[in-house]
């Protein structure tokens, strides 16, 4: 093997990890992080439902309206960026079927239950409307309690 032959391997090889590089790349921007961030929004509703569960009358402290004002822009932000995340998931029904994501469906359905929640938060955790609106998230996203 001449020195030119060992000059066009080097070469090759370059290139070739350099397209594997690019294509791993693309495949974790546009598939691997936004099923990750899926999984992030999920913990992070949770996280809301537990965290505002004592909003409203059942506050120890009272009804306090800044925090009922915080926890409803929580739930729909929460609710606006988990139908985002539909947007971004190319081929989600593929993922979906492949349990890699949750199916649109329960995707909308947490959404709008959150959105249910946010407009009812006010009335504490002993509201039949708001245990119900928490109840469809929960199942929705696979929560448990």
């Amino acid at each position: 093997m001449g020195f030119t032959d060992s000059i066009v391997t080097a070469g090759l090889t370059t290139a070739l990890g350099l397209v594997a590089f690019v294509l791993g790349q693309f495949a974790l921007k546009l598939v691997v992080e936004p099923i990750q961030e899926q999984k992030r929004l999920v913990g992070n509703v949770a996280h809301a439902l537990i965290y505002y569960l004592n909003v409203g009358p059942s506050d120890p402290t009272g009804p306090d309206p800044e925090r009922v004002a915080e926890a409803r822009r929580t739930y729909r932000d929460l609710a606006a960026r988990l139908c985002m995340n539909l947007r971004v998931v190319p081929r989600h029904e593929v993922f979906a079927r492949l349990q890699l994501v949750l199916p649109a469906k329960r995707v909308r359905q947490a959404s709008a239950a959150l959105i249910g929640l946010a407009n009812t938060v006010q009335k504490g955790s002993h509201a039949d409307d708001v245990n119900r609106c928490r109840w469809d998230v929960e199942q929705s996203l696979g929560i448990d309690r």
